[in-house]
């Protein structure tokens, strides 16, 4: 088998496990939070809703949304997150690596929240390249300090950690382990502690 006979079957048959994947309403972010990744979750998101349209929530199966990201756009992040939470078909999602900074809020968006035992997650206040002239850069800052009051409303409503736990960590790099940030509400099973991996495969 010459080298591009094995590069097109190789292609052929990731295609195929990708096909089976998205059957079984599997979705996976494994790179920086950008606009192109998140335009295909959320196409396929709102497909499944339209295929369980008017079924009980009850009867829909669950989408399931592997996430191993190092985090990136805020804009494209929180697009996602609200179609996540607005989506009546459940979304479950599995951290089976990292969830960091815009990982992470993506993460907490799930119906249901899982990681594996050693997966971690980042908390921080991210980055900001602002730059302009004077005025346009106060401009910029008073949209980044709307921006961090809606996330930090965010975070809250999604874990149990405190106003002031949160102002006080919110500045420095703050990561956890799987069992760290289910103590902090952030994940709600441990795989392997709290439930089978077959419960997310």
């Amino acid at each position: 088998m010459t080298d591009q006979i094995k590069e097109v079957y190789n292609y052929c048959l990731e295609d195929k496990f990708q096909l089976e994947d998205l059957k079984q309403r599997k979705l996976y972010i494994n790179f920086e939070i950008d606009e192109t990744l998140l335009n295909d979750i959320t196409y396929h998101i709102l497909r499944f809703n339209t295929e369980d349209k008017g079924k009980p929530i009850e009867e829909r199966k669950p989408i399931l949304l592997y996430c191993t990201s190092v985090g990136g756009s805020l804009i494209d992040g929180f697009s996602l997150i609200d179609i996540i939470l607005a989506s009546k078909t459940p979304v479950y999602t599995v951290n089976i690596g990292y969830w960091y900074s815009m990982g992470l809020h993506i993460g907490l968006a799930g119906h249901k929240r899982f990681a594996t035992k050693n997966a971690t997650c980042l908390l921080h206040d991210g980055q900001n390249f602002a730059y302009n002239s004077s005025g346009k850069l106060k401009d910029q800052m008073k949209f980044q300090d709307e921006q961090e009051k809606r996330i930090k409303e965010y975070v809250l409503s999604r874990t149990k950690l405190t106003s002031e736990e949160y102002d006080d960590n919110y500045r420095v790099e703050w990561y956890m382990y799987a069992n760290q940030a289910k103590e902090k509400g952030m994940i709600d099973y441990v795989v392997g502690l709290d439930c089978s991996l077959e419960e997310i495969i």
